[in-house]
Protein backbone atom coordinates (compact mmCIF):
# COMPACT_ATOMS: atom_id res chain seq x y z
CA UNK A 1 0.00 0.00 0.00
CA UNK A 2 2.57 2.21 0.51
CA UNK A 3 4.33 1.74 -2.50
CA UNK A 4 0.92 2.57 -4.24
CA UNK A 5 0.13 -1.17 -5.64
CA UNK A 6 -3.45 -2.30 -5.76
CA UNK A 7 -2.93 -4.71 -2.15
CA UNK A 8 -6.71 -5.95 -3.16
CA UNK A 9 -5.85 -7.80 -7.16
CA UNK A 10 -2.47 -8.55 -5.39
CA UNK A 11 -4.50 -10.60 -2.51
CA UNK A 12 -6.96 -12.10 -5.16
CA UNK A 13 -4.29 -13.72 -7.17
CA UNK A 14 -3.17 -15.41 -3.85
CA UNK A 15 -5.99 -16.91 -3.24
CA UNK A 16 -6.70 -14.71 -0.23
CA UNK A 17 -9.82 -12.75 1.04
CA UNK A 18 -10.05 -9.45 0.39
CA UNK A 19 -10.98 -8.73 4.67
CA UNK A 20 -7.18 -9.73 5.60
CA UNK A 21 -6.87 -5.88 5.69
CA UNK A 22 -9.32 -5.12 8.00
CA UNK A 23 -9.63 -8.64 10.25
CA UNK A 24 -6.69 -9.47 12.69
CA UNK A 25 -7.71 -13.55 13.23
CA UNK A 26 -7.96 -14.12 9.41
CA UNK A 27 -6.23 -17.93 8.86
CA UNK A 28 -4.64 -18.72 5.78
CA UNK A 29 -2.95 -21.00 3.99
CA UNK A 30 1.18 -21.09 3.94
CA UNK A 31 1.08 -21.59 0.43
CA UNK A 32 -1.00 -18.48 0.04
CA UNK A 33 0.94 -16.41 1.93
CA UNK A 34 4.17 -17.62 0.15
CA UNK A 35 2.68 -17.07 -3.58
CA UNK A 36 1.56 -13.27 -1.67
CA UNK A 37 4.68 -12.22 -0.88
CA UNK A 38 6.81 -13.40 -4.06
CA UNK A 39 4.05 -11.41 -5.81
CA UNK A 40 5.13 -8.16 -3.73
CA UNK A 41 8.41 -8.33 -3.72
CA UNK A 42 8.23 -8.42 -7.54
CA UNK A 43 5.66 -5.41 -7.73
CA UNK A 44 7.69 -3.50 -5.34
CA UNK A 45 11.14 -4.72 -6.71
CA UNK A 46 12.43 -5.71 -3.34
CA UNK A 47 14.95 -8.68 -3.43
CA UNK A 48 14.96 -8.90 0.23
CA UNK A 49 11.77 -8.26 1.34
CA UNK A 50 10.98 -11.39 3.55
CA UNK A 51 14.03 -10.36 5.31
CA UNK A 52 12.82 -6.81 5.86
CA UNK A 53 9.77 -7.40 7.04
CA UNK A 54 11.10 -9.35 9.84
CA UNK A 55 13.22 -6.05 10.96
CA UNK A 56 10.50 -3.75 10.77
CA UNK A 57 7.62 -5.87 12.52
CA UNK A 58 6.07 -5.48 16.11
CA UNK A 59 7.28 -8.76 17.33
CA UNK A 60 4.45 -8.82 20.18
CA UNK A 61 2.01 -8.55 16.65
CA UNK A 62 2.70 -12.25 16.80
CA UNK A 63 0.38 -12.21 20.62
CA UNK A 64 0.61 -15.40 22.97
CA UNK A 65 2.81 -16.94 20.71
CA UNK A 66 5.32 -13.88 21.20
CA UNK A 67 4.85 -13.71 24.95
CA UNK A 68 5.22 -17.57 25.70
CA UNK A 69 8.87 -16.94 24.11
CA UNK A 70 9.64 -14.14 25.78
CA UNK A 71 8.69 -15.05 29.08
CA UNK A 72 11.01 -18.40 29.54
CA UNK A 73 13.97 -18.25 31.83
CA UNK A 74 16.36 -18.89 29.05
CA UNK A 75 16.46 -18.63 25.46
CA UNK A 76 16.82 -22.65 24.97
CA UNK A 77 13.70 -22.82 26.62
CA UNK A 78 12.20 -20.04 24.67
CA UNK A 79 13.06 -22.20 21.17
CA UNK A 80 11.71 -25.05 22.69
CA UNK A 81 8.50 -23.52 23.72
CA UNK A 82 8.14 -21.91 19.80
CA UNK A 83 9.53 -25.45 17.97
CA UNK A 84 6.77 -26.93 20.51
CA UNK A 85 4.18 -24.70 19.49
CA UNK A 86 4.88 -23.20 16.42
CA UNK A 87 2.05 -25.33 14.94
CA UNK A 88 -0.65 -23.36 16.46
CA UNK A 89 0.55 -20.16 13.98
CA UNK A 90 1.42 -21.83 11.47
CA UNK A 91 0.19 -24.88 10.37
CA UNK A 92 2.58 -25.65 7.49
CA UNK A 93 5.56 -24.79 8.88
CA UNK A 94 7.41 -27.39 12.07
CA UNK A 95 10.22 -25.93 14.02
CA UNK A 96 12.48 -28.26 15.84
CA UNK A 97 16.00 -27.84 17.70
CA UNK A 98 18.83 -29.69 19.29
CA UNK A 99 21.58 -29.49 21.50
CA UNK A 100 25.13 -31.38 20.28
CA UNK A 101 27.95 -29.55 19.89
CA UNK A 102 25.99 -26.30 18.68
CA UNK A 103 22.63 -24.85 19.18
CA UNK A 104 20.81 -25.83 15.81
CA UNK A 105 16.90 -24.76 14.91
CA UNK A 106 15.31 -26.16 11.81
CA UNK A 107 12.79 -24.62 9.88
CA UNK A 108 10.77 -27.33 7.72
CA UNK A 109 7.46 -27.22 5.79
CA UNK A 110 4.53 -29.48 6.32
CA UNK A 111 2.24 -29.90 3.04
CA UNK A 112 4.01 -27.01 1.47
CA UNK A 113 6.61 -27.55 -1.52
CA UNK A 114 9.67 -25.93 -0.11
CA UNK A 115 10.80 -24.64 -3.72
CA UNK A 116 7.91 -22.43 -3.94
CA UNK A 117 9.48 -20.51 -1.33
CA UNK A 118 11.84 -17.84 -0.99
CA UNK A 119 10.79 -14.44 1.28
CA UNK A 120 8.68 -16.40 3.95
CA UNK A 121 11.57 -18.85 5.05
CA UNK A 122 13.79 -15.61 5.53
CA UNK A 123 11.26 -13.82 7.27
CA UNK A 124 11.34 -16.74 9.99
CA UNK A 125 15.09 -17.34 10.29
CA UNK A 126 15.62 -13.83 10.57
CA UNK A 127 12.72 -13.29 13.04
CA UNK A 128 14.35 -15.96 14.81
CA UNK A 129 17.91 -14.25 14.90
CA UNK A 130 16.04 -10.73 15.76
CA UNK A 131 14.05 -12.67 18.89
CA UNK A 132 17.51 -14.32 20.31
CA UNK A 133 19.24 -10.77 20.43
CA UNK A 134 16.23 -8.57 22.01
CA UNK A 135 15.25 -11.59 24.74
CA UNK A 136 18.61 -11.68 25.50
CA UNK A 137 20.12 -8.21 25.13
CA UNK A 138 22.70 -9.33 23.40
CA UNK A 139 23.98 -8.91 19.70
CA UNK A 140 24.27 -12.36 18.92
CA UNK A 141 26.32 -13.61 16.14
CA UNK A 142 25.46 -17.53 14.34
CA UNK A 143 27.18 -20.10 13.82
CA UNK A 144 26.00 -21.29 10.71
CA UNK A 145 23.26 -20.15 8.66
CA UNK A 146 21.46 -21.58 5.61
CA UNK A 147 18.74 -21.94 3.13
CA UNK A 148 17.31 -24.44 0.77
CA UNK A 149 16.53 -22.05 -1.94
CA UNK A 150 19.21 -20.18 -3.92
CA UNK A 151 19.50 -16.50 -3.97
CA UNK A 152 20.86 -14.37 -6.99
CA UNK A 153 21.37 -10.45 -6.27
CA UNK A 154 23.57 -8.26 -3.45
CA UNK A 155 23.21 -10.00 -0.12
CA UNK A 156 25.30 -7.23 1.40
CA UNK A 157 22.70 -5.86 3.77
CA UNK A 158 21.59 -9.38 5.01
CA UNK A 159 25.05 -10.20 5.86
CA UNK A 160 26.01 -7.46 8.08
CA UNK A 161 22.49 -8.15 9.79
CA UNK A 162 23.46 -11.91 10.48
CA UNK A 163 26.90 -10.76 11.08
CA UNK A 164 28.29 -14.58 9.27
CA UNK A 165 28.40 -16.76 6.01
CA UNK A 166 24.71 -16.97 4.47
CA UNK A 167 24.82 -20.54 2.64
CA UNK A 168 22.24 -20.67 0.41
CA UNK A 169 21.40 -24.10 -1.96
CA UNK A 170 22.14 -25.19 1.84
CA UNK A 171 20.61 -28.83 2.57
CA UNK A 172 18.08 -27.69 5.12
CA UNK A 173 16.59 -24.21 6.79
CA UNK A 174 18.74 -24.00 9.79
CA UNK A 175 20.56 -20.88 11.55
CA UNK A 176 22.86 -22.58 14.85
CA UNK A 177 24.50 -20.72 17.85
CA UNK A 178 27.47 -21.57 19.82
CA UNK A 179 25.93 -23.93 22.23
CA UNK A 180 26.31 -22.24 25.62
CA UNK A 181 24.13 -19.84 24.26
CA UNK A 182 20.79 -21.77 24.79
CA UNK A 183 21.56 -21.22 28.40
CA UNK A 184 21.62 -17.43 27.97
CA UNK A 185 18.99 -15.66 31.05
CA UNK A 186 16.49 -13.84 29.07
CA UNK A 187 15.82 -9.99 30.37
CA UNK A 188 11.70 -10.44 29.37
CA UNK A 189 11.36 -13.64 31.77
CA UNK A 190 8.11 -14.06 33.55
CA UNK A 191 7.80 -17.21 34.80
CA UNK A 192 4.39 -16.68 36.52
CA UNK A 193 2.79 -15.58 33.01
CA UNK A 194 5.30 -18.35 31.40
CA UNK A 195 3.58 -21.17 33.46
CA UNK A 196 0.04 -19.85 32.78
CA UNK A 197 0.91 -19.79 28.74
CA UNK A 198 2.13 -22.93 28.76
CA UNK A 199 -1.12 -24.79 30.34
CA UNK A 200 -3.31 -22.73 27.99
CA UNK A 201 -0.92 -23.75 24.76
CA UNK A 202 -1.03 -27.68 26.39
CA UNK A 203 -4.31 -27.96 26.14
CA UNK A 204 -4.66 -26.56 22.48
CA UNK A 205 -2.20 -28.97 21.25
CA UNK A 206 -3.85 -31.50 22.91
CA UNK A 207 -7.07 -30.72 21.13
CA UNK A 208 -5.29 -30.68 17.90
CA UNK A 209 -4.75 -33.47 15.40
CA UNK A 210 -1.24 -33.67 13.54
CA UNK A 211 -0.84 -32.67 10.43
CA UNK A 212 0.82 -35.12 8.29
CA UNK A 213 3.23 -34.24 5.35
CA UNK A 214 1.79 -35.69 1.98
CA UNK A 215 4.70 -37.81 0.82
CA UNK A 216 4.82 -36.03 -2.55
CA UNK A 217 5.55 -33.08 -0.82
CA UNK A 218 7.91 -34.97 1.13
CA UNK A 219 9.40 -36.43 -1.67
CA UNK A 220 9.98 -32.99 -3.39
CA UNK A 221 11.48 -31.00 -0.11
CA UNK A 222 13.87 -33.71 0.24
CA UNK A 223 14.80 -33.90 -4.07
CA UNK A 224 15.01 -29.73 -3.81
CA UNK A 225 18.40 -29.49 -2.07
CA UNK A 226 19.87 -32.79 -3.81
CA UNK A 227 19.55 -31.65 -7.06
CA UNK A 228 22.78 -29.22 -7.61
CA UNK A 229 24.69 -32.01 -5.98
CA UNK A 230 23.68 -34.78 -8.91
CA UNK A 231 22.76 -37.41 -5.99
CA UNK A 232 18.93 -37.86 -6.57
CA UNK A 233 17.78 -41.38 -6.52
CA UNK A 234 15.10 -43.03 -4.87
CA UNK A 235 17.82 -44.96 -2.46
CA UNK A 236 18.89 -41.63 -1.50
CA UNK A 237 15.59 -39.89 -0.95
CA UNK A 238 13.97 -43.40 0.78
CA UNK A 239 17.18 -42.48 3.11
CA UNK A 240 16.74 -39.40 4.05
CA UNK A 241 12.68 -40.01 4.32
CA UNK A 242 13.41 -42.59 6.87
CA UNK A 243 12.58 -45.86 4.55
CA UNK A 244 13.49 -48.36 1.78
CA UNK A 245 13.47 -47.76 -1.32
CA UNK A 246 10.97 -50.77 -2.31
CA UNK A 247 8.61 -48.59 0.46
CA UNK A 248 8.77 -45.38 -1.13
CA UNK A 249 8.25 -47.20 -4.37
CA UNK A 250 5.12 -48.99 -3.08
CA UNK A 251 3.51 -45.76 -1.23
CA UNK A 252 4.29 -43.50 -4.28
CA UNK A 253 2.38 -46.50 -6.37
CA UNK A 254 -0.93 -46.23 -3.77
CA UNK A 255 -1.36 -42.80 -4.72
CA UNK A 256 -0.98 -42.95 -8.14
CA UNK A 257 2.51 -41.92 -8.31
CA UNK A 258 6.30 -42.85 -9.31
CA UNK A 259 9.79 -41.51 -8.29
CA UNK A 260 10.65 -40.62 -11.89
CA UNK A 261 7.57 -38.53 -12.79
CA UNK A 262 7.58 -36.50 -9.68
CA UNK A 263 10.97 -35.89 -10.00
CA UNK A 264 10.82 -35.04 -13.68
CA UNK A 265 8.08 -32.44 -13.02
CA UNK A 266 9.62 -31.24 -10.11
CA UNK A 267 12.37 -29.98 -12.66
CA UNK A 268 10.17 -28.55 -15.00
CA UNK A 269 8.82 -26.79 -12.68
CA UNK A 270 12.32 -25.55 -11.13
CA UNK A 271 13.59 -24.84 -14.85
CA UNK A 272 10.75 -22.23 -15.63
CA UNK A 273 11.75 -20.58 -12.38
CA UNK A 274 15.07 -20.22 -12.65
CA UNK A 275 14.87 -19.24 -16.43
CA UNK A 276 13.02 -16.30 -15.20
CA UNK A 277 16.01 -15.16 -13.61
CA UNK A 278 18.47 -13.20 -15.87
CA UNK A 279 21.73 -13.50 -13.96
CA UNK A 280 21.24 -17.39 -14.39
CA UNK A 281 23.22 -19.29 -17.13
CA UNK A 282 21.77 -22.24 -19.29
CA UNK A 283 24.53 -24.14 -18.13
CA UNK A 284 23.87 -23.02 -14.55
CA UNK A 285 20.42 -24.08 -14.86
CA UNK A 286 22.10 -27.40 -15.99
CA UNK A 287 23.21 -27.53 -12.63
CA UNK A 288 20.86 -26.32 -10.57
CA UNK A 289 18.92 -29.34 -11.80
CA UNK A 290 21.35 -31.77 -11.47
CA UNK A 291 21.91 -32.64 -15.23
CA UNK A 292 25.37 -33.62 -16.04
CA UNK A 293 25.12 -31.86 -19.52
CA UNK A 294 23.25 -28.84 -21.07
CA UNK A 295 22.27 -30.89 -23.70
CA UNK A 296 20.17 -33.55 -21.44
CA UNK A 297 18.35 -30.32 -19.88
CA UNK A 298 17.85 -28.62 -23.25
CA UNK A 299 16.06 -32.43 -24.83
CA UNK A 300 14.10 -32.62 -21.32
CA UNK A 301 12.92 -28.64 -21.50
CA UNK A 302 12.21 -29.59 -24.98
CA UNK A 303 9.84 -32.40 -24.03
CA UNK A 304 8.23 -30.46 -21.53
CA UNK A 305 7.40 -27.69 -23.67
CA UNK A 306 8.35 -28.32 -27.09
CA UNK A 307 10.66 -25.22 -27.11
CA UNK A 308 14.35 -24.46 -26.67
CA UNK A 309 14.95 -22.79 -22.94
CA UNK A 310 16.70 -19.85 -24.36
CA UNK A 311 13.23 -19.23 -27.13
CA UNK A 312 11.33 -19.99 -23.54
CA UNK A 313 13.64 -17.55 -21.21
CA UNK A 314 12.90 -14.58 -24.26
CA UNK A 315 9.05 -15.19 -23.87
CA UNK A 316 9.26 -15.49 -20.02
CA UNK A 317 10.72 -12.58 -19.74
CA UNK A 318 9.26 -10.72 -22.71
CA UNK A 319 5.61 -11.70 -20.91
CA UNK A 320 7.08 -10.03 -17.85
CA UNK A 321 7.97 -7.26 -19.04
CA UNK A 322 5.16 -6.14 -20.89
CA UNK A 323 3.49 -6.72 -17.52
CA UNK A 324 5.24 -4.89 -15.34
CA UNK A 325 4.24 -1.76 -18.30
CA UNK A 326 2.22 1.22 -17.26
CA UNK A 327 0.49 1.28 -20.50
CA UNK A 328 -0.85 -2.54 -19.80
CA UNK A 329 -2.28 -2.06 -16.83
CA UNK A 330 -5.76 -0.47 -16.68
Amino acid sequence: MQAGEDVTSLLKEAGLPSNLLSENHVRVSVRSQILFLNMVAEAIKDNLLGFHIAQEFDLRELGPFYYVMASSEKLGDAISREAHYSSIVNEGLRISYQKTSVFTIDFEYIGVQRHLDRHEMEFWITCTLRKSRFFTNRGLTPAYVGFVHRHEGDLSEMERYFACALNFGAPADRISFDLQTADLPLITADPFLNRFLVEDYDKVIAQRQSNQNPLRTRVENAITPRLPHGNVSIVSIANDLGMSPRTLSRRLAEEGLTFSSILDELRAVLARSYLRNKELSISQITWLLGYAEASSFVHAFQRWTGMSPSHARRQLNGSSSRNNHPENHP
